[in-house]
């Protein structure tokens, strides 16, 4: 039976892929997608969700506009890695799909309150922790939530990307993350312990034969990521890895830690932590999650490629 999810999301390069994975995997139902501020402004990550739906003819998801800001920061964006439209510059055209009316944060409570969601986040979590401040109950509504961010330090890694302890989601949003860690929501996350790891990178090779195929999934992908691959040589599929783990969740491993995140300082802001001490001494976290520390890069690569490129 299809799990039904939200994917929660900041549209870039890579969460654009996501989406692909998503819509090519019979195991998930997408009721809707929401959009928050992250890679991009909320209008540009908005509007590229719609314009992903529309390149694969998809017209009975809603795709719902989240918040613009961080909670209590400034929005910190990433147009030197998604390029200024945060689809890599590809100039897609404006899209005749339309927005949902209501809020993000509202689409996600009223869908957990028909039963039997999961939810998928892959930018900064500033619209669940909104859902959750407003509807406290959601917590419990929730099947389960997969987040895609952090860096745990539980693999060689396992570091920042924004600092050398931070991973972008956690960045924009530390308060937000913090709010949703501490929530008491099933979560698993996604980190950047497993999505950099290089046996689940798209290399140059493998991604020049697979944007040579015949297939919408191909050529959408090489339209969005083409300026990307040019410029880093290669990249990680974030976002993808998280919607795998929602299709198949033995292609990670995963253990349980207590966890928290750091919301001051300058290099510490958005660390994700994980105690791994034998022993409770002083200080003793709130939260618990099941963090990602092992990925079969291989197998999640060939069903990307299955799935997000051959069978749309």
């Amino acid at each position: 039976m299809a799990r039904d999810v939200i994917l929660d999301c900041d549209v870039g390069i890579d969460d654009a892929l996501a989406i692909m994975l998503a819509l090519g995997s019979r195991e998930l139902r997408i009721r809707a997608i929401t959009t928050v501020c992250g890679n991009a402004e909320v209008e540009k990550t908005s509007e590229n969700a719609l314009k992903v739906l529309e390149a694969f003819d998809v017209r009975d998801i809603s795709v719902a506009r989240g918040h613009g800001q961080p909670l209590k920061r400034e929005l910190y964006t990433a147009g030197h890695v998604h390029g200024s439209d945060g689809l890599g510059d590809s100039r897609l055209p404006k899209p005749e799909l339309k927005l949902d009316s209501r809020h993000a944060v509202d689409v996600i409570i009223e869908e957990a309150e028909r039963g039997d969601l999961h939810l998928i986040c892959t930018g900064p979590l500033t619209n669940l922790a909104s859902a959750l401040s407003k509807a406290p109950r959601l917590a419990r509504r929730l099947q389960d939530v997969v987040i895609m961010g952090g860096a745990f330090m539980l693999t060689p890694y396992g570091f920042g990307n924004v600092t050398p302890v931070s991973e972008f989601n956690m960045f924009v949003d530390p308060d937000a993350a913090k709010m949703v860690f501490n929530a008491g929501v099933p979560l698993t996350v996604v980190g950047l312990d497993v999505t950099t790891n290089p046996s689940a990178t798209l290399t140059r090779d493998r991604y020049q034969r697979i944007v040579g195929a015949e297939t919408r999934g191909a050529k959408f992908l090489k339209r969005i990521s083409q300026k990307l691959m040019n410029s880093w040589g290669s990249f990680s599929l974030h976002d993808p890895m998280a919607v795998a783990y929602a299709i198949d969740p033995t292609l990670l491993t995963v253990d349980e830690y207590p966890v928290d995140v750091e919301t001051d300082g300058t290099i510490t802001r958005g660390q994700t932590i994980a105690d791994r001490r034998p022993w409770k001494e002083v200080m003793e976290f709130k939260s618990t999650a099941r963090i990602a520390y092992g990925v079969d890069g291989p197998r999640f690569l060939r069903i990307f490629e299955e799935r997000a490129i051959k069978n749309l």
